[in-house]
């Protein structure tokens, strides 16, 4: 069970170099195509703090296609998670914990955002087995290995604006947040997805798989966390599949076939609209993907990530 004070620090006594605490938020502007997002991974034992602000509204294969990038390796610590804010113009601050937040930023080239994030649900703790009913002791089963220690996912309204190169945008829209502490060494970090779907503010479906891009088919995705987000009530998945069309590292489209705990089965299509190779950790090579999902009559929005991580995967004459 998530509680109010862990939206604060977890930070051991004698923090590892390797501890790591993230948050990641993400909204999405339809008719322009955007995505946009801010994650921050924070490492007490080193003393720096990690943040990328970044935005894609097309289909690229290289940074350089982003819409606008702001990654900056070492910041200063904030003294706090739940009311940071740092020299790169980002301020974040949770309320009636650990549902709400306020996220602001005010970056370069007249690009800035003003985003109020409000939790729709209770955030779905993977290791709560009265919440998830995959939950496991096994770190393996996790779906990102130590890395998942500790780890919530969320499905948010989030209102407000966005600015880029001076064009203002309207924000309202559903999404998904997560928040993640522990061990989490840029070596040995596993191939996963985390891929979401929202539809409405009591629509929404989450879940995180295990990666063998190399496999054909349903064979590709091993479920290991996710929920159904149904009338506004929240169902754990027991079972899953997921494949993907792809055109080497990069997915064109999934379709889904998910289970929840009602015995209700879930099936949706979603079809990559905009998509970025990411580079959230340098020993590895993310692909995001903004997917636009259809799920019986109704028609949404969400984000894919899929971890390659480089030490496993380079020198194996994979190409493009």
């Amino acid at each position: 069970m998530i509680l109010a004070e862990d939206v604060k620090f977890h930070t051991p006594a004698e923090a590892a170099y390797d501890w790591a605490e993230t948050n990641f938020f993400s909204v999405y502007v339809p008719e322009a195509n955007i995505t946009a997002w801010v994650y921050v991974i924070a490492r007490p034992g080193v003393g720096a703090c990690v943040v990328d602000v970044s935005m894609i509204n097309g289909v690229g294969r290289t940074s350089l296609e982003a819409l606008y990038v702001d990654f900056q390796q070492h910041l200063p610590m904030p003294a706090k998670l739940e009311n940071l804010e740092l020299p790169n113009g980002l301020r974040v601050s949770a309320s009636n914990e650990p549902r709400d937040y306020q996220v602001d930023y005010v970056g370069i080239n007249d690009t800035e955002f003003h985003w109020t994030v409000r939790g729709l649900m209770e955030p779905y703790d993977i290791h709560d087995r009265s919440m998830d009913p995959l939950a496991s002791d096994d770190m393996d089963k996790t779906g990102f290995g130590a890395a998942y220690a500790s780890h919530f996912d969320m499905t948010v309204h989030i209102t407000g604006t966005l600015k880029v190169r001076g064009k203002t945008y309207e924000v309202d829209c559903v999404s998904t947040m997560d928040h993640s502490w522990g061990p989490r060494n840029e070596r040995g970090l596993p191939a996963m997805g985390w891929v979401n779907a929202s539809f409405s503010r009591s629509l929404a479906f989450q879940s995180i798989w295990t990666f063998e891009p190399f496999t054909d088919g349903w064979q590709q995705f091993r479920l290991t966390h996710g929920y159904a987000f149904v009338h506004g009530k929240v169902r754990g998945l027991v079972s899953g599949r997921q494949r993907s069309v792809r055109r080497g590292a990069f997915p064109l489209s999934y379709e889904q076939i998910l289970v929840d705990v009602d015995d209700v089965e879930h099936h949706l299509i979603g079809v990559a609209v905009a998509q970025h190779p990411w580079s959230s950790y340098n020993s590895c090579m993310p692909v995001l993907s903004m997917m636009r999902w259809f799920y019986r009559d109704q028609e949404g929005y969400g984000q894919a990530q899929e971890n390659w991580p480089l030490d496993k995967f380079a020198g194996l004459g994979i190409r493009s």
